[in-house]
């Protein structure tokens, strides 16, 4: 199994993906994972900086740069210069494991590269895809406090990657488990059992327990004030196919 973890800069993918990590579906290596754990992840961000490196030239090559936070990003994102190595670092990974996978927020803009050579290789119908999403005011605070963005500037971005992801995933209609890190927050058990069930795994309540801690959500979760009519619309999507994976 190939479980491919979604989701916008500032959004819960390190949780979710150190969650994956501890049940056995291996994200990195203490080799790979970069960078380490910050006071901003003080549990570590569990990002396989191999993948990160790839994204990164398939997206400056395309013309951007991700740490520009640019809110115009190229329409067409193509990877034939570096297919060579994503190529070997997926049969590098399949390998040596059995249940892997990798968390990225530049994911969301490469997707579409990562699927096709996925498919490519045969090894679409082994992919799932877990997307985790965060309230849009809420990660555009997080950005202006950590990259001193705009409200404009933030909320555009929080809409450029969410769009960019949901469009390919629609595209794709690959397996997809979407919940919100509110949610996870909320009820990590519930949201934990319904994606372990998702990936047909067992799961660990004690990793769960020690891992989620619900103080890291530092705003409400009741009001969402959104003043922008894009992210009003990308919000009821995303709400739409949370419901579907949460039943």
């Amino acid at each position: 199994m190939i479980v491919i973890v979604v989701g916008m800069h500032r959004s819960g993918t390190s949780a979710v993906a150190g969650i994956l990590h501890l049940h056995g579906i291996s994200m990195g290596s203490e080799k790979t994972f970069r960078p380490k754990a910050l006071p901003q992840n003080p549990k570590g961000f569990y990002e396989n900086y191999d993948f990160r490196r790839l994204s990164d030239k398939i997206l400056n090559r395309s013309g951007y740069k991700v740490k520009s936070f640019n809110v115009i990003i190229p329409e067409k994102i193509v990877a034939d210069k570096y297919n060579a190595k994503m190529k070997r670092l997926i049969e590098r990974q399949e390998l040596e494991l059995n249940h892997w996978g990798w968390k990225d927020p530049r994911i969301c803009l490469t997707l579409n590269c990562w699927l096709e050579l996925l498919d490519s290789m045969g090894l679409l119908y082994k992919t799932k895809i877990v997307y985790t999403y965060r309230r849009a005011d809420s990660v555009s605070n997080s950005l202006i406090r950590r990259n001193s963005l705009t409200y404009k500037q933030a909320i555009k971005l929080w809409c450029k990657y969410n769009q960019i992801a949901l469009k390919v995933i629609n595209t794709w209609e690959l397996e997809t488990f979407c919940f919100s890190y509110e949610s996870l927050l909320k009820n990590p058990i519930m949201v934990c059992e319904k994606l372990f069930q998702f990936l047909k795994e067992d799961l660990n309540i004690s990793v769960i327990d020690s891992f989620i801690d619900p103080s890291l959500n530092r705003s409400s979760i009741d009001v969402e004030k959104i003043d922008d009519s894009s992210a009003t619309k990308i919000t009821e999507q995303l709400r739409k196919l949370s419901a579907d994976s949460l039943g």
